[in-house]
């Protein structure tokens, strides 16, 4: 039997796939921006400061650590981003898991129902036959 709800399931579980694909490249993307603010700070504590030289090294070697700075910035707001992405996909994949949960239960809901009709009208008509068959005289 072909549940009313078999479509609106399908469409559910096919959001819900897409729903955990968004979840899954949000995590992905959020693990990579914080792999890069690793390693913009280590790039960082690596860079010296030139204890001689001329006044042109130094200079050059402050704006490069400026510069890392710039990117260590760059690379925060990108990890508030992504985690603000990934807290979105989590939301959406909860609400599409929601959805899916409640179509998926009324169809077994109705499923079952017609299992329940089907087998009480069995037993009526075996009750029936069966009376059938004790009232019939011998011929």
């Amino acid at each position: 039997m072909k549940s009313k709800y078999a479509p609106l399931v399908k469409l559910k579980k096919r959001e819900l796939d897409h729903a955990e694909q968004n979840l899954i490249s949000a995590n992905n993307a959020l693990m990579l921006a914080s792999s890069e603010l690793e390693n913009a700070y280590s790039l960082l504590s690596s860079l010296e400061l030139p204890t001689s030289g001329s006044m042109g090294e130094l200079i050059q070697s402050q704006a490069i650590i400026q510069v890392q700075h710039y990117e260590i910035e760059r690379c925060t707001d990108t990890l508030a981003k992504a985690t603000q992405q990934q807290l979105q996909m989590q939301h959406q994949f909860k609400s599409a898991m929601i959805e899916y949960e409640k179509f998926n239960y009324l169809e077994i809901q109705e499923t079952q129902a017609y299992s329940a009709k089907i087998k009480k009208e069995e037993a009526k008509m075996l009750d029936e036959i069966g009376v059938m068959t004790y009232k019939r005289e011998p011929l």
